[in-house]
């Protein structure tokens, strides 16, 4: 081997290695010692016990974009209304969105109807996307958030009426 080389790559790999892979800080912080206590049960070492739970919350956080667009939101004791972003999923049959927020509302669907039927015209809806866009996850992602949801023991599906008062527009 070429000396040159030889010691070039010495001279890369001196010094202790990074801790957790990449570039790091110290960092003094003071934590109740039941914090510290709980840490160490995670690791004996509070730095990688501390990487480890930020780490396991940003992928428990970090949701795919057809999940953010479809999601149960509780309302009251152990009720939910399926929420949906709105500027995504904007037309299903039988299905009108009602706002819930800026980019959120929850299904309604025509007196009579129920979970079966909103299978159905997410089905229909889903029929009528052939490209692969951002919406025809979205349903899809629906689709299968419903089918998990019905079949669920711990959730039960109950369909209700709403009213909505609309204000009359001045004329």
């Amino acid at each position: 081997m070429n000396k040159s080389i030889r010691g070039a790559s010495r001279s890369s790999r001196r010094g202790r290695p990074p801790k957790y892979g990449w570039p790091s800080q110290v960092v003094a912080v003071t934590l109740p010692r039941r914090v510290v206590d709980a840490l160490k049960r995670l690791h004996s070492d509070l730095g990688w016990a501390i990487v480890g739970l930020v780490e396991t919350t940003h992928r428990r956080n970090r949701l795919t974009l057809s999940e953010r667009d479809v999601q149960l939101v509780e309302v009251g004791d152990h009720q939910f209304l399926i929420v949906v972003n709105s500027g995504i999923l904007d037309r299903l049959p039988g299905v009108q969105m009602v706002p819930f927020s800026a980019t959120q509302a929850f299904l309604a669907l025509e007196p009579g109807r129920g979970m079966g039927d909103l299978e159905l015209a997410v089905r229909d809806r889903l029929a009528q996307l052939r490209a692969p866009t951002r919406e025809r996850r979205a349903v899809a992602h629906l689709g299968q958030q419903l089918r998990k949801w019905r079949l669920d023991p711990r959730f039960e599906p109950h369909a209700r009426s709403i009213i909505i008062v609309n204000k009359r527009r001045k004329r």
